[in-house]
């Protein structure tokens, strides 16, 4: 996967580092002013297996990282932009840049030591509980989806998805422009050969569907009404004007942003502004 920093203002992407290994992104999280990632990162081997880190956006090199070892838990949230809350049972001693560690590991080369005014402590009585869930709901809410419906995910493994949902899990994010909401549907979890969350959204007006975007990667509301998501590896920007159109077609009417789909994996190196705290 490639760490991404999408500059709103212009539509400008700035790239970042590759990771090769799982980025669980349903337990991470932006500082308020989008400088900085906590993230829960798996590569399954020797010498963490799983991890949580603090990182510069749009790079991966861990300012500090906290082992974990299994996938309950993990990650984190910004309460402030100074106080990281972990999602963790315990906190221990992150490991620094500049200790011993395996080549591959996204870890700086000189000490680099927490800066006093960053505190870290757990986000809730509820961290390292449970998996995407606790963590994945609280920052949502926070950031002002609504919870509509649990769903009921079904049986384990069938018809070629780990869990296929009876009825979706659902829910509402209002337009902060419009009347208009974006619902979210999620309609199984991790498809053989296909996406880990299988998803639809779709634009509602006075309560009637009026636009569907099926196996959507990612959707949302930009402050000024505009939405933004995710379709087959292209980003596309709809005009909140045009979101209250009714059209069959997903894309129509939205400008395409960046087509991601031909991008391949890179080694790249964090730049000496991204190995410091802020």
């Amino acid at each position: 996967m490639l760490a991404l920093r999408w500059w709103l203002d212009h539509d400008r992407l700035e790239p970042g580092q590759w990771f090769n290994g799982r980025i669980y992104e349903r337990r991470c999280d932006l500082s308020p002013d989008g400088d900085l990632l906590i993230y829960f990162a798996a590569k399954w081997q020797a010498p963490f297996e799983t991890w949580t880190a603090v990182s510069r956006t749009p790079y991966l090199t861990a300012l500090a990282l906290w082992p974990k070892g299994d996938a309950w838990g993990g990650g984190g949230l910004f309460e402030t932009p100074r106080v990281i809350g972990l999602n963790h049972l315990d906190i221990k001693a992150p490991v620094i840049p500049g200790v011993p560690k395996a080549r591959w590991h996204p870890l700086g080369d000189e000490p680099l030591r927490r800066p006093g005014n960053f505190e870290v402590r757990r986000w809730s009585e509820h961290a390292g509980r449970g998996e995407d869930n606790p963590v994945h709901h609280e920052r949502i809410t926070r950031d002002g989806w609504v919870f509509v419906s649990e769903g009921d995910a079904g049986p384990y493994r069938q018809s070629g998805y780990a869990w296929l949902f009876n009825a979706p899990e659902i829910y509402d994010r209002p337009s902060p422009k419009s009347g208009l909401v974006l619902r979210r549907f999620l309609r199984a979890i991790y498809q053989k050969n296909g996406p880990w969350y299988v998803e639809d959204f779709e634009v509602l007006r006075e309560g009637v569907g009026i636009r569907l975007i099926e196996k959507c990667s990612w959707a949302d509301w930009q402050s000024n009404g505009d939405l933004l998501f995710a379709l087959d590896g292209k980003l596309y920007r709809l005009a909140a004007v045009s979101a209250q159109e009714p059209v069959l077609d997903p894309v129509e009417n939205a400008t395409l942003v960046a087509d991601l789909a031909p991008l391949r994996f890179q080694n790249v190196a964090a730049p000496d502004w991204a190995r410091q705290w802020p």
